[in-house]
Parts: structure tokens; sequence; C-alpha cells
């Protein structure tokens, strides 16, 4: 038992000559201070909420104007009811990021049922609003492919209200998709099927969207310089590498959650900084390209987008007076 004592006695001593060593700055210490370490990740989370937070305000306002022009200001062709129905979708992303901010970075701290509730709605509308737009954005480079390859067919022969349906079925289909997955998730108790189903949608679209990103590069790269027009190419170009890259963040996050890897607040939070930078682009992309180059004064964000998008119109027109003879 003395033995015992003196070994627990020779231990603490040890401990606190050590102590005294390191406040003396003759040794470094070996392990970081927890709290600091918990101290400087709270930091890095509120910043990044704060830039997050910024960013969905100017997101909010220009998606909400392309919503206002093109819904009630403009006559919708199949074009535009792509682009409005993806700014309700990106418009949907930045409000969802806007409850999930506060909760993810003071979660911790709340444990009443109605702060996980909204977390869980919050998380739903989320997944519900970036796989739709990653849809919507997706449809919209196939049909810019197809007006360009097979400019003929896609303007005679193309239905009607092809675009409506596309754009519905997106809607009803992903959520039922994420209704069922959600069920699915909480009747076995895994996670794992969740974070498949937000896989899925980039291992189908990316594909696709990738080789629809090098046609139109070369289209945009190779067009004739006689030729003013190609801003909708332009602007479909810049959405379509945006995307790859602001998107491969978060989906590289959960493909690390799906594989079971931990990943720290502020990796996550970072994914949802990606996230609202891609859904906060578009409007600045179309403002860009619509507006004259040449032009000293200042245009409004209206003249630019009734400029883009009344290009469309116009090439939909003169193609049709070309066609109209052979007819």
């Amino acid at each position: 038992m003395m033995r015992n004592n003196s070994m627990e006695s020779l231990s603490l001593l040890d401990t606190v000559e050590n102590g005294n060593r390191t406040n003396n700055g003759t040794e470094l210490p070996q392990n970081n201070n927890p709290y600091i370490e918990l101290k400087a990740q709270e930091t890095a989370l509120i910043i990044i909420a704060v830039f997050i937070f910024v960013i969905s305000i100017f997101g909010l306002t220009g998606n909400g104007t392309v919503i206002w022009f093109l819904g009630f200001r403009m006559k919708r062709n199949p074009f535009t009811t792509f682009i409005l129905h993806l700014a309700v979708a990106d418009l949907g992303v930045l409000i969802a990021l806007l409850i999930l901010l506060p909760l993810s970075v003071f979660l911790p701290s709340l444990s009443n049922i109605t702060s996980l509730i909204f977390f869980g709605i919050g998380t739903f509308f989320f997944f519900y609003m970036c796989i739709t737009s990653q849809l919507l954005l997706t449809a919209i480079s196939v049909d810019r492919c197809v007006s360009v390859l097979f400019p003929i067919w896609h303007r005679c022969h193309r239905p009607q209200h092809l675009s409506t349906i596309v754009c519905a079925l997106i809607w009803i289909l992903t959520f039922l998709s994420i209704g069922l997955c959600i069920y699915a998730s909480l009747e076995y108790l895994s996670e794992k099927l969740f974070f498949f189903l937000f896989l899925v949608p980039p291992v189908l679209c990316f594909p696709l969207m990738i080789i629809s990103t090098v046609i139109l590069l070369i289209k945009v790269c190779f067009r004739s310089q006689r030729r003013k027009k190609g801003r909708v190419l332009r602007a479909i170009l810049l959405a379509l590498l945006f995307f790859l890259f602001f998107t491969f963040t978060l989906t590289f996050m959960i493909l690390l959650l799906f594989l079971g890897f931990d990943i720290s607040s502020p990796s996550l939070i970072v994914g949802h900084l990606c996230s609202c930078l891609n859904s906060s682009v578009n409007p600045l992309i179309y403002f860009l390209v619509g507006r004259k180059k040449q032009s000293r004064s200042r245009e409004s964000m209206k003249v630019a987008l009734w400029r883009l998008f009344k290009e469309e119109e116009h090439g939909r027109e003169e193609l049709e007076l070309r066609v109209s003879p052979q007819i």
C-alpha cells in the first residue's frame, strides 16, 4: 500500500513539474488545449455563417428579381420556363440555409424539441431544393445542347409544353423520393439511406452536365465572330461551370459521411457556403452577360434580363422565318 501511495505521489510530482516547465517556456506542450480548439471552431463557424447570411441576402434579392421579371413582366417561352423554375429552386435553397444557419451554429446549446423539429424541416427543405436545382440545371443543359445540335428539330418538332411537364415531374418525383428515403431511414434507423439519395442525382447528372458543358464550350469558342448573339449560351455555360465547381464540395462531403467518415462542423458549413454561392451566382451571371459591355451608363438588372432573354426569343423567331419557306 505504501508503495502504491509513493508511486502516485511521484506521478503527481512529475505532472506538476511538467506543468511548471511548460509554463516557464522550457518545453512546448504536447497536446493542444481542447478549450482553445473548441473556441476556434466556434469562431470559424460564426465567421462562415456571417458570410452565408450576407451572400444569401444578395442571392434572395437576385433570384427574387428573376422570378418577378420572368413570372410577371415577360412572356414565357420554353427556355425561360426552365430558368424561372431554377430561380425558384435556388431561392428555396437560400431560404433553407437561413433556417438552418442559426440552428447549425447554436444547436448544441438548444435541446428543446421545437429546435429539433425546425432543424429536421429545414434539412428536408434544403435537400429537396438542392436536388431539384441540380435536376433542373441538368434539364436546361440538355435542352441547350439539343437546341445547338439540332436547331430545326428543337424549334419545329419539340412539344410545346415539354418544359412545363419536365419541371413538374422534377418537382413531384424529387419530393416523393426524399419522402420515401426519409421514411426508410427512420424505419431502418440508417442515415446512409438518406445520404445515398443525395448522392444519386450528382452521379446521374454529372456525366450529362460535363458532356453538355463541353459541347456548349466548343459552340461558344468556335462561334462565328460576325454573329454577336450567343449571350444565352455563355450564361448557361458559366452557370454549369460554377455548378460543377461548387456542388462538388458538398457532394464530396456527403460521400465521406456515406462512407462513415467523421466531418467537423466547420467543414460541413463550408459545404453549405458552396451551396449558397451556387444558388446566388446565377442572377449575377444573367446580369453580367446581359448588360452591354461598351455602355458607360449603369443598367438595371431588369434591362439586362430583358436583353438576355429577348435574344432567345428573337433567335427562335429568326429560325422560324428561315425554316418556314422550306416547310
